[in-house]
Parts: C-alpha cells; sequence; structure tokens
C-alpha cells in the first residue's frame, strides 16, 4: 500500500528488541521502506548485539535510535515522548519477554519501555521467544492483559523451528503478515482502531473447490482464496475469534499465520466441514467458488481423449447450492453472508443479484465484477462492489484494494447487525 507523496507518508516507529528473531526485521524495514513508509528504528541494548544500528539507518533512511540517546544533551524535548508523538503507528518486533514484563507492570526503565508506556497511538506487537519461555504462566499471563489494551493489535507467535533447534510455538510472526497488520491499521486515518468484534466468532470459506474428473483432470476455478484470507485476517485483527475453511491457496501462505484453518478440496469436503462448525459462528460469510459440476463416477484411471465425452456426458452432475442448504440450519442471532461474481453492468445484474440472495436465504449478499481491468482473482488484484441485502439495502464500495474492501465489508455488515 504505497504513499503517495513524502507529504503522506505513514509514520511508523520500529522497535526493536534482543531477541534473535530481531536478525529478520532488517528485511522488515526494507519492505516498509519500499512501500513508501516513513521509518525510524529504536535498538535496545541486547538488539544492538545482534543487528548493526547502521544497517537499519541505511534502509530505513533515517538515524537509528539507540538506548544510549534516551538522555542526550541535544533532546530538547523526552525522546521518548518525542517519538512517541511523531509516530502515526508502532510496531514492536520481536517482543521479548522482559520488554512484556516491564510493559504491562509500568517499569519504564529504558528508551523502549518508557516509548511503550507513553504511547497511546495504535501499536502491533509480535512477540518471540523460546516455547518454554512463552508458556510460562507469568508470561502468559502478561500476554493476557496486554490484549486488553486498547490500541493493541496483537500478533500471536508462530510455530515452527526456533533457533534453539526445538519445535514449539515462539516464532516471531512472518514479516508478510506484520505488513499487512501495518495496512490494516493504516485504513483507520483519523479513526481509531477498535477492537468492535471482541468475543464474535467467524466462520469464513474461500478460494476454489476441485471435482476429480479423473487420474490426470479436475474441475476447478479461478478463485485464489485472497478476499477470503483478507476477511478472516481483518475480522481477527478486530478481535474475532476466526475459522477458515478453504480450497488450495494460490497465494503467500504466511498470511494464514494466527488462524485457525482447514484445508478442503471438494464441494462435498467443504459441506462436511460447515456442518462441523456453522452451528457455532455468529457471522458466516461464504466467500468460496464452489465448482458449479461434479462427476459422480470415481476411477484411478486416467480416461482416454476419445472417450472423455462419453464419460462426461454419462456422470456430469450439478453440485447442490451449499449456500441454500446450510442456511436452513441458520439461527435468528446468526448472520449468514453469500458472495456473487458477475460480468457486464450491475443494472443488467441487479434482478439476478436480488433474485439470488431470497434463493440461498442469507442476510446479505456482495456482488463484484470480475471482468473489469484489474479487478476480480488474485491478492493484488482490486475490487469493487455492492451489497445487497433482502429488503431495499444496496451498498456501494468503491474501488479499493481487498484489504480495504474487506474491512469496509465487515465494518457495514455489522452496523447493520448492531
Amino acid at each position: 500500500m504505497k504513499t503517495k507523496s513524502n507529504d503522506s507518508k505513514i509514520k511508523v516507529l520500529l522497535l526493536i528488541t534482543g531477541s534473535i528473531a530481531a536478525v529478520r526485521i532488517p528485511l522488515l524495514v526494507s519492505q516498509l521502506a519500499k512501500e513508501n513508509y516513513e521509518i525510524r528504528c529504536v535498538l535496545s541494548k541486547n538488539a544492538e548485539k545482534l543487528i548493526k544500528p547502521l544497517s537499519l539507518s541505511i534502509l530505513s533512511r533515517n538515524p537509528c535510535i539507540l538506548e544510549d540517546d534516551q538522555w542526550s544533551n541535544s533532546q530538547s524535548t523526552p525522546l521518548h515522548i518525542e517519538l512517541s508523538n511523531w509516530a502515526d503507528i508502532l510496531i514492536i518486533a520481536p517482543l521479548t519477554a522482559t520488554t512484556l514484563a516491564k510493559w504491562v507492570t509500568g517499569n519504564a526503565e529504558g528508551l523502549i519501555p518508557s516509548i511503550l508506556i507513553a504511547n497511546i497511538k495504535p501499536i502491533i506487537v509480535a512477540p518471540a521467544m523460546n516455547t518454554q519461555m512463552w508458556l510460562n504462566k507469568a508470561v502468559q499471563e502478561n500476554y493476557k492483559n496486554l490484549k486488553n489494551y486498547e490500541n493493541v493489535l496483537s500478533l500471536q507467535p508462530s510455530e515452527g523451528l526456533l533457533a534453539c533447534d526445538a519445535i514449539g510455538i515462539g516464532k516471531i510472526p512472518p514479516n508478510n503478515l506484520i505488513q499487512l497488520a501495518l495496512e490494516f491499521i493504516a485504513l483507520h486515518k483519523q479513526n481509531e482502531y477498535r477492537k468492535d468484534l471482541l468475543n464474535k466468532e467467524i466462520l469464513i470459506t474461500g478460494g476454489c473447490t476441485s471435482e476429480k474428473i479423473d487420474a490426470a483432470r479436475h474441475i476447478t476455478n479461478r478463485s485464489s482464496g485472497a478476499m477470503g484470507l483478507l476477511l478472516s485476517q481483518v475480522a481477527r485483527f478486530r478481535g474475532a475469534q476466526v475459522k477458515y475453511v478453504h480450497g488450495p491457496l494460490k497465494i503467500d501462505k504466511n498470511l494464514t499465520d494466527g488462524i485457525k484453518r482447514y484445508e478442503i478440496e471438494t464441494s462435498v469436503d467443504l459441506i462436511r466441514a460447515l456442518d462441523n462448525e456453522i452451528s457455532n459462528c455468529d457471522y458466516f460469510f461464504m466467500n468460496a467458488a464452489v465448482s458449479d459440476f461434479k462427476i459422480t463416477s470415481d476411477t484411478s484411471a486416467k480416461i482416454p481423449k476419445n472417450k472423455i465425452n462419453e464419460h462426461l456426458n454419462q456422470n456430469f452432475e450439478l453440485v447442490p447450492d451449499i449456500l441454500k442448504t446450510i442456511s436452513k440450519s441458520k439461527k435468528d442471532n446468526q448472520v449468514f453472508v453469500g458472495f456473487c461474481a458477475f460480468t457486464g453492468s450491475i443494472e443488467e445484474a441487479r434482478i439476478t443479484i436480488k433474485e439470488k440472495i431470497i434463493q440461498k436465504g442469507c442476510d446479505f449478499l456482495f456482488a463484484n465484477p470480475i471482468d473489469l481491468e484489474g479487478q476480480g482473482f488474485g491478492f493484488l488484484a482490486q475490487n469493487e462492489g455492492w451489497l445487497f441485502d433482502t429488503n431495499n439495502l444496496e451498498h456501494y464500495i468503491k474501488k479499493t484494494s481487498k484489504i480495504d474492501l474487506a474491512n469496509k465489508l465487515i465494518t457495514q455488515i455489522i452496523s447493520l447487525k448492531k
């Protein structure tokens, strides 16, 4: 999400503490600089032993700030206050157990703890530490307290191979996910970031399904899973408990980090997954692009080309409308949202869309064009669309990034169902 000019640059203060995961942060700084964010880096004493301040200065195009700078004679304002006031958004990556403990107990010893305690701006938190340290009761209690801070967007540490050669939870969240969280916070501009979906359970489907023809062929579609994933991450950033059921993803899987997800292949797999989860959700977004057709017979052989027509004609079947089926079990307190891709003008599609929302039994249906240049499929595509309900609502969301569209769509839906 590149900003247009120096005047409109979003100011990001990046706080780096002494976990070995700090070695990944120069790449994050480089990514953000390329996206035209203005970045200032602050290194703790221990982080300074792991990465060179000069590298961060060059990558960020700003002098790297060290602990020893806190009470410099050249400062006319306390540095932790000046930096807190300067920033639009803060990131602390990695967050160590020591800094976490100082933050939540109000211990302002050191420049970074002083900034954290003085700060009232939105801050993205990316913890990183050994698994046993992360699971320690005191650390978990501190982290639980931190998640209650209204201005904190906390990204859970990832699971995988750690620097100590153990496999477990404690890896710093991927740089691409930290950047996505930053893009999400930046959407709010003058509006405060709010966790307005706390205690809500949201079930989201996305991506394509695939139906087997024979051992070598299958029926599928172009859906990448990007929109469903961004709906999932936006809902999580806003405080919801999210489950994402999806087909094969054609995007960076690092962006799924932190979401409970289930990968499926066929329409039957999708129906089974939804049957297990649908009764527990408050909101259901049926964004998956389900294949319209399937083959009834199952074969382990490859059908010869001269016999494929006969095989298709004898075994061809339409896939049932999954949203229509699931909507029959919808509870009064649940909100179901369907999605509809269309080509041509909205004037031509409007009647069909309004018929679909009734047929499918959902509360809302979001319709987006896929035949306009730069819109439709893929993570980088932009989209526009119209949100319909069963009455006379027709809310237009103009062409924008998919993460902005996901955020605006969720905002509109929850505002109508309060």
